[in-house]
């Protein structure tokens, strides 16, 4: 891992957050993994370049406007934990959301080959083995 792998991650954020999909999936691997699993609304996994525009277009039905603001991004020699800022405005509903997630990036080969979603930053860090950078 290297410098390198998290200038991947920031310009994946960088493209999501600008809603452009294709960007984003031409920095993941085509057998791409998505864990979303721990996500309150819509819990699931997704698979691929496909699963990345399915993803993506749940989002756009639920949020009228919706960000990832990485924080933090740590290196840990074979992962990138990106510490987050999620928030959003509900289409319709109005509702908004402001919250703290992490996200742990798996990187080969310079592309994304998975992500994890966790609601709490501190399991995240856990799993990485980073409790040393718990806030």
């Amino acid at each position: 891992m290297s410098e390198q792998d998290i200038e991947l991650v920031r310009s994946a954020y960088e493209a999501l957050n600008a809603g452009d999909i294709e960007a984003l999936v031409e920095l993941c691997d085509p057998d791409f993994h998505l864990d979303m699993s721990e996500r309150v609304l819509n819990p699931a996994t997704y698979e691929g370049h496909d699963g990345i525009r399915r993803f993506y277009g749940e989002v756009r039905e639920v949020w009228e406007e919706f960000a990832w603001d990485p924080e933090a991004l740590y290196d840990t020699g074979e992962q990138v934990v990106a510490l987050l800022r999620s928030h959003g405005r509900g289409s319709g509903s109005g509702i908004e959301i402001d919250r703290d997630v992490a996200m742990v990036w798996t990187v080969r080969g310079g592309k994304a080959a998975a992500l994890r979603f966790y609601v709490d930053q501190a399991e995240a860090l856990n799993a990485a083995g980073l409790q040393d950078r718990l806030r």
